[in-house]
């Protein structure tokens, strides 16, 4: 018998529920779902249900994403999971906007597979992610790049440069961008305006002040271009996301 056949066979015999599961609730800063073809929830470990605000996996079965966060997000997760299922390709290791309530500065590392079933046929989707807020959410695995991430999040309204992120890495600019991109699949540019986006998003929920006030509080050169940032990675204007998100007494 060689080794394939070994792990077939024995991976044939195995009661996958039995033998997971309890690996699933040991991992407590990594969150796991599996959805079926209509995206409805067939599995949660104990973190994704706190994400949920869910006391138990039974009260996320069946669900889908719209049942627990606003629409634009879950509507962001959804297409994310259709792709998957679609083109049969994995996501892999992709900043997004944390499932939480809506203006939320947190963000997450995810990770999404088809799953199949024994004839190879998707019948689903399964994934994992970690919330990247603060500084102790970062793998430890990561070393010193969590402190730049760390940095990201305490100072993105000042003018950060690439450099002294770099540096807090104890890496040169061009080895801190290629490390990044390969830890997290984005740019650490790319993943510092998303950051400045959502503490814009919690801004623009929460208070009355103007698009401009909120583009330079959050670290934007100026109105237009914290308009262009905004739309591209939301999909709307800041004026639209007030309008869906603020308070009726705000609007």
């Amino acid at each position: 018998m060689d080794r394939h056949q070994l792990q077939e066979e024995f991976l044939g015999k195995m009661d996958w529920q039995s033998t997971f599961r309890p690996l699933l609730e040991l991992l407590p800063d990594v969150a796991f779902f599996m959805k079926d073809l209509e995206g409805r929830f067939v599995m949660h470990n104990r973190r994704a249900c706190e994400f949920c605000h869910a006391a138990s996996e039974e009260e996320t079965l069946g669900k889908t994403d719209f049942d627990f966060w606003p629409s634009d997000r879950a509507q962001s997760y959804v297409e994310g999971d259709r792709r998957v299922m679609t083109t049969g390709q994995p996501i892999l290791n992709t900043i997004a906007a944390a499932p939480e309530e809506a203006g939320s500065e947190n963000l997450i590392l995810y990770s999404k597979v088809p799953v199949r079933d024994r004839s190879g046929k998707i019948i689903g989707v399964a994934g994992i992610y970690r919330e990247l807020g603060t500084k102790g959410a970062v793998p430890y695995a990561y070393g010193k790049m969590a402190e730049a991430l760390h940095t990201m999040h305490k100072r993105h309204s000042e003018n950060l440069h690439m450099a002294e992120l770099a540096a807090s890495a104890s890496l040169s600019k061009s080895q801190f961008n290629r490390k990044f991109s390969r830890l997290f699949g984005t740019t650490p540019r790319e993943y510092l305006l998303r950051v400045r986006t959502n503490a814009a998003c919690r801004l623009l929920e929460t208070t009355d002040l103007t698009v401009t006030a909120i583009a330079l509080e959050t670290g934007f050169f100026d109105h237009s271009h914290f308009t262009r940032t905004f739309r591209r990675i939301t999909n709307v204007t800041p004026g639209a996301y007030r309008r869906l998100h603020a308070p009726e007494s705000m609007t």
